[in-house]
């Protein structure tokens, strides 16, 4: 028997959703709770993959914020109908089906009391849009409101032995394939040679410039062959392939699971698939002595697609040059600049000025369509450029032996500086490019610069700097993120505003959970990498609240970085003060892998505190819990209870026992008892 809730519901609903109006599971779940994402009190409450598959799959409850968003009143319930007969009921190809499977999934239900399944049923057979509407909507709130009940992933299935892969799209989430940018052409013969290369070799890197397209044309290839494949798995890659598959979010995962667990399960998993699945690694700009795993990735009986502006010595490549047909770019200029075929003379000549740089052209064409210059003025302006440069178009291979062609940067610099980007912009671009390439939701990153509207980052997408992604995400071109970096320079003085949110709103709150914890570690991993810092102290407490929110989640990189640079910063500089050494120790007890190393760690940060203050109490009484509960795990009870006295004493002395904190050392000491 089938149980109705959110999943079988929207299980009937994606089915009837043709592949010409499909949209990702995020983006169908921001037009379905539209109202609530407009209307309601979503304090920074955003969705992801991850979180999104589990709502789908039956592996976790709808969020209560929405729940009651729609339940709570006769208006919520009305907005919902109405958001669903616009927005909803024309994506499906045979609304009628739909409605009887919903009615066959009501009936069927016997968990369902006879009088509730009357009360749900009493609008049906549906004779008009508006009562198709207000029937799904009726049961799908039912399914979000009723007792939750998890669904079983059925893992051990997932890896029974056989000559095709199994079905992961419920086990594996957040690696869905984006589209293809919808104005991509002009790569038919390149997308055939990919298939053959692919079906005869098994790996491929699909290398050349920044800019031409390589990944559009990966994510290409996966839109056209995907009925080839029984899974496709895209990765952007973050600069460590271990990393990446260390960060994949599968169903079983457990909070408790350490890297080295969570990496062993899911590359055991990923060995297991066969050549009927396809894995995309974006971005992979390193070279294989950089990486060590890749290596043992190329081990896999699985696909694998790389994109990269390397060429890998003695493995299957496959060269992405330029388009050189200017009637394709041509065409492409014309979606982003209407007056294009008014002035088809001079976009012709900026095409080659440009040297038929697909990311140059599109950058050319929004430039004209702000208004700013006019063709021939833009025209003028890349031809002094040009003029300037004293060779046309090298080719330098860099001592990593990536490909470079400083020409086309030269010609992304010139129409980056065109704008003029006022104060406001430069800093959305500056902060935009410690955000990892996979992205952020545009609300979030708008609350990180405590932006009042979404008006300024608009702006800046319809300059083409910013590019959107499905989910209501945002990204910087990984050509552009380069450009904006050297010019820009990030600092902690110059990203204050960012960073202050970070460790105000977000780190300071340790006992809070939010959705984007690993984009959140991500992005202070690259703050950490490109930042100057020229605001010691501040930076200081930065780092020290993101070590206590990643030791939340046992994000173990992440606390392993943060320490080596809090100890680079007490080593090498005058700031610091006796109680930040103390908790740099107390930070090393944390990842200590010994529990008589971490004890010892916890005394000498003690014995570093010589009196107790107002300033230093809740630090020595956290010292004194940690040291209390270490000595509990090695059943030296005495010493666990007078450590765990001596910090609630010190809470109750300095009027600190109602803050969270205490909470847990009162916790830990009642155990103890």
């Amino acid at each position: 028997m089938e149980r109705l809730d959110f999943c079988s519901v929207m299980g009937i609903m994606r089915s009837y959703i043709s592949e010409d109006r499909c949209v990702s599971q995020i983006d169908f779940l921001y037009i379905l709770f539209d109202d609530y994402f407009q209307n309601g009190d979503t304090d920074n409450f955003v969705l992801d993959n991850g979180l999104v598959c589990r709502w789908i799959n039956g592996q976790a409850k709808v969020s209560p914020k929405i729940t009651g968003y729609y339940i709570s009143d006769k208006k919520g319930r009305n907005d919902f109908v109405d958001n669903f007969e616009e927005n909803i009921l024309l994506l499906f190809y045979d609304t009628g089906f739909v409605i009887t499977q919903m009615h066959d999934l009501l009936v069927q239900d016997n968990s369902i009391s006879e009088m509730q399944r009357q009360k749900l049923n009493s609008a049906y057979p549906c004779n008009t849009d508006k009562a198709q509407a207000e029937y799904i909507t009726d049961l799908l709130l039912f399914g979000m409101e009723r007792n939750f009940v998890k669904r079983d992933t059925k893992t051990k299935e997932l890896l029974t032995a056989g000559n095709f892969s199994p079905m992961v799209a419920d086990y594996i989430y957040e690696n869905e394939v984006p589209k293809p940018c919808r104005h991509f052409c002009g790569r038919d013969s390149e997308l055939d040679a990919l298939h053959k290369l692919l079906t005869d070799e098994g790996k491929v890197f699909l290398h050349g410039i920044a800019g031409i397209g390589k990944s559009e044309l990966a994510k290409a290839y996966a839109k056209q062959y995907k009925k080839e494949y029984t899974n496709i798995l895209y990765i952007i890659y973050s600069g460590d392939l271990m990393r990446d598959v260390t960060g994949m979010d599968f169903s079983d995962d457990l909070p408790e699971d350490t890297d080295d667990e969570r990496f062993r399960k899911h590359n055991r998993f990923l060995r297991s698939l066969k050549e009927d699945t396809l894995i995309i690694i974006d971005n992979f700009n390193t070279t294989a002595t950089k990486d060590t795993f890749l290596s043992v990735m190329l081990k896999y009986k699985c696909r694998l697609l790389f994109t990269t502006r390397s060429r890998i010595e003695s493995r299957p490549c496959m060269l992405i040059e330029e388009i050189s047909d200017r009637n394709i770019l041509f065409e492409l200029a014309g979606h982003y600049y209407t007056d294009a075929c008014d002035y088809k003379t001079v976009m012709e000549q900026i095409i080659e000025t440009v040297h038929f740089h697909t990311f140059a052209v599109e950058l050319s064409a929004r430039l004209l369509q702000t208004g700013i210059l006019e063709p021939e003025e833009l025209l003028k302006k890349l031809e002094e450029e040009k003029a300037g440069m004293s060779a046309t178009d090298k080719i330098g291979i860099t001592k990593d032996g990536e490909n470079r062609r400083a020409t086309y940067y030269d010609h992304i610099h010139t129409l980056f500086s065109l704008y003029n980007l006022d104060e406001m912009q430069t800093e959305i671009m500056r902060c935009l490019s410690l955000v990892p390439l996979s992205g952020i939701p545009s609300k979030l990153f708008a609350s990180w610069l405590r932006q009042h509207d979404m008006n300024n980052i608009n702006d800046l997408v319809e300059m083409g700097f910013i590019q959107p992604k499905s989910g209501r995400m945002i990204t910087l071109h990984p050509m552009l993120q380069e450009i904006t970096i050297t010019d820009t320079k990030p600092s902690v003085t110059n990203c204050h505003t960012m960073l202050g949110y970070l460790q105000k709103e977000v780190f300071c709150y340790h006992g809070i959970d939010v959705p984007y914890y690993k984009l959140l570690f991500s992005t202070t991993l690259n703050i950490n990498d490109l930042i100057e810092i020229d605001d010691k102290e501040f930076y200081l407490r930065f780092l020290e609240d993101a070590f206590a929110y990643m030791d939340k989640y046992h994000y173990e990189e992440g606390m392993k970085k943060v320490v080596a640079e809090i100890e680079n910063l007490l080593n090498n500089s005058i700031i610091g003060t006796v109680s930040d050494k103390a908790l740099l120790l107390d930070y090393k007890a944390a990842m200590a892998d010994q529990t008589s190393k971490a004890i010892k760690l916890e005394q000498q940060a003690l014995e570093l505190i010589t009196e107790i203050n107002a300033d230093n109490a809740l630090l020595v009484s956290n010292l004194n819990a940690n040291m209390g509960a270490l000595y509990h795990k090695t059943n030296k009870n005495d010493l666990a209870a007078y450590h765990m006295e001596q910090g609630i004493s010190i809470l109750e002395k300095y009027g600190l026992i109602y803050m969270n904190q205490s909470i847990a050392q009162i916790c830990n000491y009642a155990v103890l008892l």
